[in-house]
Parts: C-alpha cells; sequence; structure tokens
C-alpha cells in the first residue's frame, strides 16, 4: 500500500475523537538534532493552549510561517523526538514530489476555533 492509497473504512467514532482546532503560529525554530530537516513549532490554539510540536516543513522559510493560521491535532498525547516533546501534530498535504503544503484556515478564523 504506497502513501497515495486511500485507507480502510473505519468508525466515524475514531475520526470525531480526534481534537482538531485553528492555531497561530508563534515561534519557530531550526531543529539541528531531528534525523530529517525540521523546525520547532510553537503555537497558540486558544482554550487548548499554547502547545509544541517538531514538524518536517522545511519547504517554508521560518518568516513565512511566523504567525501563519494552521490546523493541527492537539490531543494526540506527547511524543519525544531527539530529546523535544511534541504536543500537537501540524496537518498539511505532501505533493507528488513529496513536499508538504500546511492546510490553512479562511483568515477570519482565530486560534482554538474548532474543526469539524
Amino acid at each position: 500500500m504506497s502513501s497515495n492509497d486511500p485507507k480502510p473504512q473505519t468508525d466515524a467514532g475514531h475520526f470525531f475523537s480526534a481534537d482538531i482546532r485553528v492555531g497561530r503560529i508563534l515561534e519557530v525554530d531550526e531543529f539541528p538534532e531531528a534525523r530529517k530537516p525540521a523546525y520547532k513549532i510553537k503555537a497558540d490554539f486558544g482554550p487548548a493552549g499554547v502547545l509544541q510540536t517538531s514538524a518536517q516543513v522545511t519547504g517554508y522559510r521560518i518568516d513565512e510561517l511566523k504567525d501563519r493560521l494552521v490546523i493541527g491535532v492537539v490531543n494526540l498525547g506527547a511524543k519525544r523526538i531527539a530529546g523535544f516533546t511534541s504536543e500537537f501534530l501540524i496537518l498539511g498535504s505532501y505533493d507528488g514530489d513529496g513536499r508538504v503544503h500546511l492546510l490553512s484556515p479562511e483568515s477570519v478564523a482565530t486560534p482554538g476555533d474548532v474543526i469539524g
């Protein structure tokens, strides 16, 4: 099964248990300790809090990411990556060349808005 193949059917409850929200990127730092090129990103998710993650989105410049609205899954639990605690999953799509394109809400969205 390739990464482009459809995934098997699942129960809707699995999807709806994910807390997916709008966040605003506050800080972006290089992450040289990561195995693959990545940034450390801190984002404000309103009532869900300010959370951090490691993301392989180095196709974007740091200044392009700062203050950008993004979509993130905020209830997957913390995961350690090269000594760094990642607390949310930033969502994006992959093009045919494997480049990441971040999902973004409309500009009227605010940090903490729930995606449903």
